[in-house]
């Protein structure tokens, strides 16, 4: 697990070859965001708030779900077979944890994934 000495860490995975039918179940989506925080050690604010799109160039759901630490979104496109995600965090987070999950749920055929180091100048003794 990285060592945070900055503000946070950003995971962004975006995931090609996805099974569309699970990637249009607006129940699926409320689960994963509903139960992922919990799996990295987080805690969640209220449950997920998700918005189904139902036109077809944009066919797919978006969600999010506030942590104490940040958020977590999701925005599925089900026609292309897409998904985005993004897990930002004060805290620390084991990046795989999320990666493996995401791509069992969905079933995701290739995956491009960033860690990025947020904040590098933010004062760290303040949050950590």
């Amino acid at each position: 697990m990285p060592v945070i000495r900055n503000y946070g860490l950003h995971l962004t995975l975006d995931g090609y070859g996805a099974d569309h039918i699970k990637l249009a179940d607006i129940n699926l989506l409320f689960e994963t965001l509903n139960e992922l925080p919990e799996k990295i050690g987080m805690r969640k604010i209220g449950f997920p708030h998700i918005a189904q799109f139902k036109e077809a160039e944009i066919a797919g759901i978006s969600g999010i779900i506030m942590v104490v630490e940040s958020h977590i979104s999701i925005h599925t496109y089900s026609n292309k077979e897409f998904i985005s995600l993004d897990v930002y965090s004060c805290k620390q987070f084991n990046p795989q944890i999320v990666i493996d999950y995401i791509k069992k749920i969905y079933n995701i055929g290739e995956m491009e994934i960033n860690v990025i180091d947020r904040g590098k100048k933010f004062p760290v003794a303040n949050i950590h």
